[in-house]
C-alpha cells in the first residue's frame, strides 16, 4: 500500500518545488577569503584544520594552558613541575553515544575517574563532552540524556513536502530546546572557570561550503563572557551532531574585514569520527621548547563497534545506500584512530581505547530507540564498574618492539 502512493507524492513535491518556500540563507564566504573568516565579535575561538596560521595559533594557545595551569597552581601553593594530565577524545555515534555517557557515569562510580585536562567531542561526542569535561557533577544529567530521552525529545520529522522543499528530513529545535534547559549561563560559567586552571574543551564541525574541519575552543568561549556565546555554544553543538540530509545544517555568522557572511556547519563526523589535536601540531617538541613535559595519557571512547558487524542486506536501493555510508564511516573510524594512535606514539601520549564489544547484540529499531540507549548505556556501565579493559592499540595494529616507542622505554 505505501508502495502505491509514495513514487506519486514524491513526484508531485518535486514539481511544487519551484512554489515551495525555501530555506534562506546570507552569502557564503567567497572563496580564498575562509582564512579571514571570524564569527561576528568572537575572534579567536576557533581554528580551522590545516590552515597554517591556525595552526599556529593552537600551538601557542597550547603553550598559554601551561602558563595558565602554572600560575593557577601558584594561587593554590603548588609548585614544581607539571604533574601528570589525562585526555579524553569522545567520538560520533548517534544514539550510540550512550555507551559512552554509561562509561564515564560507571568510571565515576569506581572512584578512578581522573580529571581531563583535554576533553575533545564531535557528533554525539560533542553533545557528551561538555558534560564530561565540568565532570562527575554532571553525570546525572548525562544520564538522562541518553537514557530518558527519545526522538520525539531530539527533533520533530517533518512531512514529506516540507523535506523535500526543504533543507533535512527533520528538524532539531527539539534539541535546542533540551540544551538550552541543561546548558545555561550558570553552566558556562562553570567552563569559564575551568579555562583559568589551563583546560580545553573542544568540538569539531564541518564547513561545508570550505570544505574543511573545525575545532572549536569552547572554554575560550564560555570564558569571553560575550552576550552571544551561549546562542554560539548551543549552535556549535548542534551543528556538529547534525547529519547531513537529516538534521538541518546550522548557520555561522561570520565577516571577513567587516562584510557580514554565513557559514553552513554540519556534523564534524562528516570529515571524522574522533579528534585529539590535529598531527601537525608536534606536541612533545613543543613540550620539550616551552616547558610543557609531563606525563600524557589519552582515554579514547568510540560510540561505535569496531568488528565489521555482518548485517543480511536487501537488495534494495536504500538499504544498499545505507549500508555503504555505514561501512564508510565505519572504516573512517578505524583509519581516524590509527592516525590519533601514530601521533600519541610519537608524541609519548599513553593511547587508551574502549568501544562497544561486538558481543552487544541489542535490536535497533529506529534512530533514538529509548529501549535500545538505555540497555547501551548499562553496557558502558557495567563495563566501566568491572575496570574497563583499555586496548592500547587500534584494532588490527601489531606492535613490534622497535623504533620510537620502544627507544623510549626504560
Amino acid at each position: 500500500m505505501r508502495g502505491q502512493w509514495m513514487a506519486p507524492m514524491a513526484l508531485a513535491c518535486l514539481l511544487a518545488l519551484p512554489a515551495c518556500s525555501q530555506p534562506v540563507r546570507h552569502a557564503a564566504v567567497p572563496p580564498k577569503q575562509e582564512a579571514r573568516a571570524v564569527p561576528i565579535g568572537l575572534p579567536n575561538v576557533r581554528y580551522v584544520v590545516g590552515n597554517e596560521a591556525d595552526m599556529a595559533r593552537l600551538s601557542r594557545d597550547l603553550v598559554d594552558t601551561w602558563v595558565r595551569e602554572r600560575a593557577w597552581r601558584k594561587q593554590q601553593g603548588l609548585t614544581g613541575a607539571l604533574p601528570p594530565s589525562n585526555l579524553l577524545a569522545l567520538s560520533g555515534g548517534g544514539d550510540k553515544g550512550a555507551f559512552g555517557a554509561g562509561l564515564l557515569n560507571g568510571w565515576t562510580q569506581t572512584g578512578t575517574r581522573p580529571e581531563f585536562l583535554l576533553v575533545t567531542g564531535i557528533s554525539t561526542g560533542a553533545l557528551i563532552a561538555p558534560f564530561a569535561f565540568l565532570g562527575p557533577a554532571y553525570d546525572t544529567r548525562l544520564k538522562a540524556l541518553y537514557t530518558t530521552t527519545s526522538s520525539k525529545d531530539l527533533i520533530e520529522v517533518r512531512n514529506l513536502l516540507a523535506a523535500l522543499s526543504s533543507d533535512a528530513l527533520a528538524d532539531t529545535a527539539p534539541l535546542r530546546r533540551l540544551l538550552k534547559k541543561h546548558i545555561d549561563r550558570a553552566f558556562l560559567d562553570a567552563v569559564a572557570a575551568e579555562y583559568d586552571k589551563g583546560r580545553e574543551l573542544w568540538v569539531s564541525t564541518t564547513n561545508l561550503d570550505a570544505r574543511q574541519r573545525v575545532i572549536w575552543n569552547l572554554t575560550r568561549l564560555a570564558k569571553s563572557r560575550d552576550p552571544r556565546a551561549l546562542s554560539l555554544f548551543h549552535d556549535i553543538m548542534i551543528a556538529s551532531a547534525s547529519i547531513p540530509v537529516e538534521f538541518p545544517p546550522v548557520m555561522i555568522d561570520v565577516s571577513v574585514d567587516g562584510k557580514p557572511y554565513q557559514e553552513m556547519h554540519v556534523d564534524g563526523g562528516a570529515m571524522a569520527q574522533v579528534f585529539v589535536y590535529p598531527p601537525s601540531i608536534d606536541l612533545e617538541r613543543l613540550s620539550e621548547e616551552r616547558g610543557g613535559m609531563r606525563k600524557r595519557t589519552l582515554y579514547v571512547v568510540m560510540n561505535a563497534r569496531l568488528d565489521p558487524d555482518w548485517a543480511d542486506t536487501e537488495r534494495k536501493m536504500l538499504p544498499i545506500a545505507s549500508r555503504a555510508i555505514s561501512s564508510m564511516i565505519h572504516t573512517q573510524g578505524v583509519g581516524d584512530l590509527y592516525r590519533i594512535y601514530a601521533t600519541s606514539q610519537r608524541d609519548a601520549v599513553d593511547f587508551n581505547l574502549a568501544y562497544i564489544p561486538a558481543s552487544f547484540e541489542y535490536p535497533h529499531n529506529e534512530e533514538f530507540d529509548a529501549d535500545f540507549m538505555q540497555a547501551l548505556y548499562q553496557t558502558g556501565y557495567r563495563m566501566a564498574m568491572q575496570g574497563y579493559p583499555w586496548e592500547t592499540v587500534p584494532p588490527g595494529f601489531v606492535v613490534h618492539e622497535s623504533g620510537p616507542a620502544a627507544a623510549r622505554k626504560p
